[in-house]
C-alpha cells in the first residue's frame, strides 16, 4: 500500500486498516518533492495497533497473516535514486532480497506454529500477536531492515553499513 510516498510494510496493518489510513492520507496533501520522505516504523506501529484494536479486528488480522503468507521486502525506490551509488544499492537490495525471501519463509512457518498453539491453548488474539512481535524482535536485521521492523528501511541511507554486512559477496565491478 502506498501512503505519502512510502511503503507501508505492515501486510496485517493494512489488510485491516487499508480503509481507515486511506481515508486519513487522502485528506493529506501528497508529497512530491526529492526530499527525504517520513521514516516510519512498522513495530512501533505494530504494537499501537495491537493495544488499541478490538479483538475482532485483531483475530482479522491472524486471519490475514494465514491467508497472505510471509512478508515481502519493501524499500523506497526514491532511497536507491538519491544514494550517491545508486548502481550498487540496487545490485545489493537484490542480493539481499534473495536472503530476505528465504528468512521470510522460514519466518511465516514460525509464525503460523504461533498461531495454532496459541488456538489451541486458549489464547487471545492480542496474546498471539504479542508473541509474533517477540518472534519479529529475534529476526536478523535484514528481515528489520526489509519490514522496517524498528528501522529506517532495506535502502535507507543510515542502514548502508549494514546492507553491506548482510551482502558480503557482492564485488561492485564498477569501482
Amino acid at each position: 500500500m502506498y501512503v505519502n510516498s512510502y511503503v507501508e510494510t505492515s501486510y496485517v496493518n493494512s489488510a485491516t486498516n487499508g480503509a481507515e489510513v486511506a481515508a486519513e492520507q487522502a485528506s493529506k496533501p501528497q508529497m512530491r518533492s526529492r526530499q527525504s520522505t517520513p521514516s516510519i516504523d512498522n513495530r512501533e506501529q505494530y504494537v499501537k495497533y495491537i493495544n488499541s484494536a478490538s479483538e475482532e479486528k485483531l483475530a482479522g488480522s491472524i486471519d490475514a497473516i494465514k491467508q497472505y503468507g510471509p512478508p515481502i521486502a519493501m524499500f523506497r525506490m526514491s532511497d536507491i535514486e538519491q544514494a550517491a551509488n545508486s548502481g550498487e544499492m540496487h545490485d545489493r537490495i537484490g542480493r539481499a532480497i534473495a536472503h530476505f525471501d528465504k528468512e521470510a519463509q522460514k519466518y511465516h512457518k514460525q509464525e503460523l506454529a504461533i498461531i495454532n498453539d496459541g488456538a489451541k491453548t486458549g489464547k487471545s488474539s492480542k496474546e498471539i500477536l504479542m508473541e509474533i512481535v517477540e518472534l519479529r524482535d529475534q529476526q536478523s536485521e535484514l528481515f528489520k531492515m526489509g519490514i522496517n521492523w524498528g528501522s529506517k528501511g532495506l535502502a535507507h541511507p543510515e542502514n548502508y553499513d549494514k546492507l553491506v554486512a548482510a551482502t558480503p559477496s557482492y564485488v561492485n565491478y564498477y569501482a
